[in-house]
This record gives C-alpha cells, structure tokens and sequence, in this order.
C-alpha cells in the first residue's frame, strides 16, 4: 500500500511539475509575443488585445496600462512612443534602457524593476517595449494555487479510493495467508503426537534389543497405527494442496448415484452397528448424474463417515438421495449434540473441529474440505444446518441433471 501510494504521488508531482511547466512556459511566450507587437516596427498601425488592467476577470498575462515603448535612435537618443500606454519614472526608464541596450538578449525579466522587456532592432536604432511583471506574477500564483489545489484533491481522493480497493482485494490474499499459517500450525500439531509416540516406541524398542519380537509386539503395533495416521493426514493434506493448486479436468460420465449410495450404505452397517447407530435409507432408485464417479463415492463416503461419527449412542443417521427438477439431492441426516450457530461457516474449513460438537471424533478435521472441494470440481454445491430439534444435515446439491444431458 505504501509503495503504491508513493509511485502514485510521485507520478501525479512529476504530471503536476510537468502541467506547471508547461504553463509557465505558455503565459511567458505570451508576454514575449505582445511585447515583441509592441516593440515592431510597425506598432503604431496595430491593434492588440492585452488585458486592460481593470477587469478582473481578464486573462491576459500582462496589463496594457504598464506597457511602456521607447525607441532609441542610432546617437543612442531616447523617446517614448506614446500610444496612450503606460509612462516610466525617468531614473527607472534610464536604468532600464542602458541595461536592455548592454545585453544580447532580446527578452527577459529586469528583477530589480520587475519589468519585462522586448528589443527590436530596427533599420535606424531600436524600439523596446516594457511591460510590468506584477500581473504576470499574480496570474502565474493563482494558476499555480488552483492547479495545487487540484493536486492536493486528486492526491487525495486517489489514496482514498486505493485504500478502499487495496482492502478490498488484499481481503482474499490475507484470508488465504490467514487460513495457510493456521494450517501449517495445524498440520504440525496434528503431527507432532504420532510422530511423539513413534520417537517414544522407537526408544522403548531400542533400549529392549535383547527381547523377542513377539515381547515387543505391542511397541510395533502401535508403531505401525500411528505411521498409518500419518500417513493417512499426508495423504489428505496434499489432496487439499493439489486440489487448491491445480484444478485439473475430471472425466464426466454417467453415474448411477442411487446405486453408489446404497453400496456405500451397507458398507457402513457394521461400522454403524459397532457404534451403537442406525443408519435408515431414503435413496430413490434409478437416479444417475454426470460427473466423475471416484469423486462422487468419496463425497459420500464421507458424509456417511461423518454422520455416523457424530450420531452419538443410540442414535440415527438418515441418508436420503431424491431428484426435483433438474437437480439431484443428497444429504445425510444425524441426530447428536448440533454445532453450535457461531462454528457453522468453519465447518469446512482444515483441521475445523468445534469444541463443542466435534470432539468425540478421532478424525484430522479434513474429511469435509476435502468434500467441499470434491463438490466443487463436480459443479455441485455442500451445506450444513444443524439444531437441537432436527440434527445435523449436510446436502449437496448436482446442479442441471438434465434428462437429455443423462442419456
């Protein structure tokens, strides 16, 4: 944000510097070119439009009531020209005239006098218009005022809006750096413990070298069940990755989804049946979609997995698949403890597992990104709901499942 404000002020001082030059440089040429009217050799049969020195509202750089025209003859002789224009104090005329007449330059500024002067060298002598630099000055400031003026509200409404568009975009960038540091955390406190008891079976073995296998089973098991965890949160964290990273194109075809559910339901019968729950199917026959049939059986899997992790003892999982229209439904329904409202827009968020609702699980907190980002390659879209009254409900929605499309 610094950075870009500071390019942006120092192109706007440059365009600012370059705008003020320009003018100068406009209004001055002005001044040259009245001047050198006035100092022609044929001046007094010209007409020329210069302010009149008390109008206001007049824009011309120098006032006719200042210019004075003197001409000097070969003998060095001196007479003012009079036009009507303005008049000299002599000393100021005489010290003028001998400091135009001693230099090369045909315009410029006497500082000393704040006059501007134009020398023509005519056929006999030379012919010099003065002209009094005050309003030059004060049409040159008033520019110079307004223009930074402008600056100013340009500079200003510029940082305003950048502010406003800087927030606005860095939004998503913070968020993801966010959601990426908490994620390193994460992941590493989700590895630290099984790489902890795997060091700590490590030393046990090692320091029992003299004992049988068979002694030191139990060490190895659990050496092997952790190594397994492991390696089972790797292989989903760099399915999170790649699927964050590289969206690739997934083969569509058509797939029987009532079938998939109802293979996948009694899969989970017995897992269901150890865990003290019952599953109840609601899965209307012969629905099928277009999409990748592998990302669809996980999408399944895992709200299956999840509901009967979190359906409590003696509690019921409800899996219902239906079509309306052009839309295919598939949701699972389980009792248990809700989560609360305020963890309801980080459910599907990495290694997310409210304190409240989802503790009882021994998962990563992984299994519904991965299902969000599996929905989303499938062009479906995942939702959760959850109170005391109803249970919790994740529904994912298949969008467009046109019959022409499914033939």
């Amino acid at each position: 944000m610094t950075i870009w404000m500071t390019i942006i002020t120092v192109v706007l001082i440059v365009f600012f510097v370059m705008i003020t030059s320009i003018l100068f440089l406009r209004i001055t040429a002005s001044v040259q070119s009245t001047l050198r009217n006035y100092s022609s050799e044929d001046y007094a049969s010209k007409s020329f439009e210069v302010g009149s020195g008390e109008d206001v509202y007049e824009n011309y750089a120098i006032d006719a009531g200042s210019i004075c025209v003197v001409s000097i003859n070969e003998s060095g002789t001196r007479a003012i020209v009079d036009a009507g224009h303005g008049r000299m104090d002599e000393d100021v005329l005489v010290n003028s005239v001998s400091y135009v007449m001693n230099t090369d330059a045909s315009f410029g500024l006497i500082l000393k006098y704040n006059l501007f002067y134009y020398k023509t060298d005519l056929a006999v002598g030379s012919r010099i218009a003065f002209a009094d630099a005050t309003r030059y000055y004060n049409y040159l400031k008033d520019a110079l005022f307004y223009d930074g003026v402008i600056f100013v509200v340009i500079l200003l409404g510029l940082f305003f809006v950048t502010s406003k568009l800087a927030t606005f975009f860095l939004k998503p960038v913070e968020k993801a750096w966010t959601q990426q540091q908490n994620f390193l955390a994460d992941a590493s406190h989700e590895l630290k413990t099984p790489l902890t008891v795997i060091l700590a079976n490590s030393n046990i073995l090692l320091s029992h070298d003299q004992d049988t296998i068979e002694a030191q089973r139990k060490w190895i098991e659990s050496t092997n069940e952790e190594a397994s965890h492991m390696k089972d949160l790797v292989d989903k964290m760099l399915y999170l990755a790649k699927a964050e990273n590289m969206r690739t194109a997934t083969v569509r075809t058509l797939v029987p989804i009532s079938d998939l559910a109802t293979k996948l339901i009694l899969q989970f019968e017995p897992v269901a049946f150890e865990a003290g729950v019952t599953i109840v199917s609601e899965v209307e026959n012969g629905v099928s979609i277009l999409a990748d049939s592998t990302a669809v059986n996980q999408i399944i899997h895992i709200l299956i997995d999840n509901a009967v992790k979190y359906a409590g003892l003696g509690g019921t999982v409800r899996v219902k698949l239906y079509r309306h229209k052009d839309t295919v439904y598939l949701s699972t329904l389980n009792t248990g403890a809700p989560i609360p409202p305020e963890d309801l827009p980080h459910i599907f968020e990495r290694f997310y597992r409210s304190d409240k609702a989802r503790t009882a699980g021994s998962g990563y907190g992984l299994g519904l990104a991965i299902c969000k980002s599996l929905a989303e390659e499938q062009k479906a879209t995942v939702s959760v709901t959850s109170d005391e009254a109803h249970g919790t409900e994740f529904t994912v929605k298949f969008l467009k499942q046109k019959e022409k499309q499914l033939r």
